[in-house]
């Protein structure tokens, strides 16, 4: 956790940097190559980061009231569906996307920081994204959810386990059965797709033939991973068993993968190519310590970014994908990557 812990200062650094106050007096973050407030997903990420810095660098009770201030920003900027915005690559001027991943990477944040706050903002706006998922479930499965209101022609699965995790936060903090069975519902139908078209995988995306619409992705199967764990004390004592096989299984994939390279098989999704750059993987093997190949690679991957952020500061997440479109905003910044690292450390140091 020391590693976890030197990141966690080095981005607090940053993210002091980039605080505001808008003309009421109200905190938020900059995403200065935004050029406009941070989204809801990065900012719920950034107050979490200081939750993790207070708990693992003795933090003072600054840091908690800031993390309570950015989650009050988050709450007033939600969409009025429950939903969050995405406001990258849109064209400008334009209403920002909304897509179930920035739901699930925000709903552990929400939750850690209302347990180590008390703030009602965080468990409002955890409850608000939960009720949105909710009016999302599968006309075609009641264990799909869709992905966006745009994408309901195909059931992309790493998407049904964000929903459940939301799901998963949100009974945590209030016991509601509604949710406990949506998530029961989601588990088993990922559960029973696992190893449907290739032994070990999950397909990107399937249509609601049960053919595949996307092939296998490690990103993608990681996400799966990393963001199903902490659904174990949840679910059914028969389901639980039968994903903790299932993810064993999965993170073994995982990691012959990475030692093969991204190719048309294990990486379908060409633009999950760039491994060492995709977060969810490191998260993936972190829950899986007692895979000795999933340690060494959790340390090793830590360690990078440690001597990675020593060595080259806030630049070592500069992105390296390049926006040759003056219309449209970035297709990601500097601190949407940093906030991702942020929040997947405080999966990491917090669960």
């Amino acid at each position: 956790m020391e590693r976890v812990a030197s990141i966690a200062a080095k981005l607090k650094v940053y993210l002091d940097s980039l605080l505001r106050r808008d003309d009421s007096g109200r905190l938020y973050v900059l995403d200065d190559e935004l050029g406009d407030r941070a989204s809801c997903c990065t900012t719920a990420e950034a107050a979490c980061l200081y939750v993790l810095n207070a708990r693992l660098n003795g933090g003072t009770e600054t840091d908690s009231a800031i993390a309570a201030e950015l989650i009050d920003d988050v709450l007033r900027r939600q969409l009025p569906s429950g939903a969050f915005g995405q406001p990258y690559y849109v064209k400008r001027g334009e209403t920002s996307t909304v897509d179930i991943a920035e739901i699930g990477a925000a709903a552990n944040s929400l939750y850690h920081v209302y347990k180590a706050t008390g703030n009602e903002s965080a468990k409002a706006s955890l409850i608000r994204s939960a009720e949105y998922l909710l009016t999302q479930v599968a006309e075609e499965n009641p264990g799909a959810v869709y992905k966006n209101p745009n994408a309901r022609m195909h059931d992309v699965l790493n998407g049904d386990i964000y929903a459940a995790h939301t799901l998963g936060r949100a009974y945590e903090l209030t016991q509601d059965p509604v949710y406990l069975t949506q998530i029961e519902r989601i588990v088993a139908h990922v559960a029973e797709r696992f190893g449907r078209h290739s032994p070990g995988w999950w397909p990107y995306t399937e249509k609601w033939d049960g053919s595949v619409g996307m092939g296998n992705s490690v990103a993608y199967q990681a996400t799966i991973i990393a963001f199903a764990h902490p659904l174990l004390p949840l679910l059914s004592a028969s389901l639980q068993a039968a994903w903790k096989r299932i993810e064993e299984e999965a993170a073994a994939i995982v990691l012959q993968a990475l030692q093969d390279g991204p190719n048309d098989y294990n990486e379908a999704p060409w633009w999950c190519r760039d491994w060492p750059n995709v977060p969810e993987i490191l998260l993936s093997l972190a829950r899986v310590p007692h895979l000795e190949e999933a340690r060494a690679y959790t340390e090793g991957r830590l360690k990078e970014m440690e001597d990675g952020v020593t060595e080259h500061g806030i630049a070592y997440f500069r992105p390296k994908v390049k926006n040759d479109d003056p219309e449209r905003t970035p297709v990601t910044t500097t601190f949407r990557k940093a906030a991702t690292i942020g929040g997947i450390l405080c999966a990491i140091g917090l669960d």
